[in-house]
């Protein structure tokens, strides 16, 4: 695979040859059992395996047998989320998916191929949103049944169309540091976890935003995108997650950003080595660590482009955010909390986060620091043990909200959007990561100093209304069990 990946808005319109390759290729290998792992349910499977849910869904049949390595960890429900593990492990998953797809359009073909990845935040295309036609039409040249619409995805899709409050950005791509903090609880990357664990705690900046909106824009209440157990199904979901891949990558390779060097990321998880299989299906599989993923791993790929759509330039510094030191000579902080758990149901909640005073006034008056040698902060919103039943909800943040009023004609006191997605798994008290939900940052920072400036920021608490958007009703609450605020302290460097 020495082919570039490149953006599928550059191959042609329609029935471009990679994207009908890719049709071909998926055809076949959905007619494989679930039993080869060369087929696509199985590589579907890797990501999240729910059987009763495949076999409500109809991806599965009462009497077909599922094979143990789906169901005793092996390879099934690895994904990685809420975890620093998030982009190393899925850049192996796209690899692999990758070389079976390539494999079996050689097979049919005799042509080489390589997975295109859909560059939906080109501000220069304006029909970047827009999803692939190849995806959108029933049938292929020849008449028969379009195997890349199959899968049911939100009604109506056409194209993405985040609301008006909705996160869709490369705010991620100005965060210089991948890991900041014991936890991770801040940073581009996710949070701290030396062990396998499919959704931990903390969601970095780059799967927040734009990863999981996507997938929510995509999925909708009934698509499979919006739910991890069956979104590795869609075959846009690779072309989705191969995007991202490349953010990471131009991310990566701009100035002025610190990917992490901790043993624990370079050869983890401890207790369990990633998997995936390689064309053929061969027993031993493929194992890899993160290590592998780097520029000089074997799981390394190029890509045609590292500065359209990424918000950076590699190559050259892009300092969007000042910088705040070392990753390991900054220090995160609580500095405040509310008193009990929020339940958001059918309406806006408003809860009242109370603050150490004396710290949070040294902070407002460091936030601006630019001068080298300065201390300089960032404040943060940390949404902690998220649950609920829904698989992609959408959360709204305001801060300082005036009570009464509808908060779609206050913009200026939003504080983000969150598409909590895999809220459903995070959330089962029977899985492998005890029902304990998933965790949030929001960068505040702007916002606080807006408000200072309109002399709305009391020192003494914050008051945050969270605002349901769909998924969440009162048949389907979500709660947070605690809402903080969180000190980023550096040195301007």
């Amino acid at each position: 695979m020495s082919t570039a990946r490149q953006d599928v808005a550059t191959l042609g319109s329609g029935w471009n040859k990679v994207l009908l390759n890719y049709a071909l290729a998926m055809r076949e290998l959905d007619k494989l059992p679930i039993t080869d792992r060369n087929s696509w349910k199985f590589l579907g499977a890797i990501h999240g395996f729910d059987r009763q849910l495949w076999i409500d869904e109809n991806v599965l049949g009462e009497d077909d047998p599922v094979p143990k390595d789906l169901t005793n960890y092996t390879y099934g429900s690895q994904c990685q989320h809420g975890s620093w593990y998030f982009l190393s492990w899925h850049r192996g998953y796209v690899y692999a998916f990758e070389a079976i797809v390539a494999a079996k359009v050689k097979e049919l073909t005799g042509d080489d191929w390589a997975l295109p990845y859909w560059n939906y935040l080109n501000s220069s295309n304006p029909d970047a949103r827009r999803v692939p036609d190849a995806f959108l039409v029933e049938t292929l040249p020849d008449g028969s049944p379009n195997p890349l619409s199959k899968y049911p995805r939100r009604q109506g899709l056409t194209r993405l169309r985040p609301g008006p409050r909705d996160a869709f950005s490369l705010a991620a791509m100005e965060e210089n540091d991948f890991q900041v903090g014991n936890d991770g609880s801040i940073g581009f990357g996710g949070g701290v976890t030396g062990d396998f664990v499919q959704f931990a705690r903390w969601t970095g900046d780059l799967e927040n935003n734009p990863h999981n909106t996507v997938h929510r824009l995509i999925g909708g209440d009934q698509g499979f995108m919006a739910n991890p157990y069956l979104a590795g199904l869609d075959p846009i979901f690779w072309l989705h997650h191969c995007n991202i891949d490349r953010l990471w990558e131009a991310w990566m390779s701009t100035p002025g950003k610190t990917m992490v060097r901790d043993p624990r990321w370079l050869n983890g998880p401890a207790d369990r080595t990633f998997i995936m299989p390689v064309p053929g299906g061969g027993v031993a599989g493929m194992k890899f660590s993160g290590r592998d993923t780097l520029k000089d791993g074997k799981l390394h790929r190029s890509y045609a482009d590292l500065s359209i759509g990424t918000g950076v330039t590699p190559g050259a510094e892009a300092v969007a955010r000042v910088k705040m030191g070392a990753p390991d000579q900054q220090s995160i902080e609580p500095i405040g909390a509310n008193a009990a758990a929020v339940r958001v149901g059918g309406a806006p909640v408003r809860t009242q986060v109370d603050l150490d005073q004396q710290a949070t006034t040294a902070g407002i008056a460091a936030m601006g620091a630019m001068e080298p040698g300065k201390e300089v902060t960032r404040l943060y919103l940390a949404l902690e043990s998220v649950r609920g039943s829904a698989p992609s909800p959408l959360l709204e943040v305001y801060v300082n909200l005036p009570e009464g009023v509808d908060p779609q004609l206050h913009p200026e006191c939003h504080a983000g959007s969150l598409t909590l997605f895999g809220l459903n798994v995070a959330s089962r008290p029977d899985g492998g990561h005890g029902g304990n939900g998933l965790g949030y940052t929001i960068d505040i920072t702007d916002l606080a100093q807006r408000l200072t400036d309109a002399g709305d920021f009391d020192p003494n608490h914050l008051r945050v209304t969270l605002v349901p958007g769909e998924q969440i009703s009162e048949a389907k609450p979500v709660t947070v069990d605690r809402i903080s605020v969180l000190k980023r302290s550096g040195v301007v460097s």
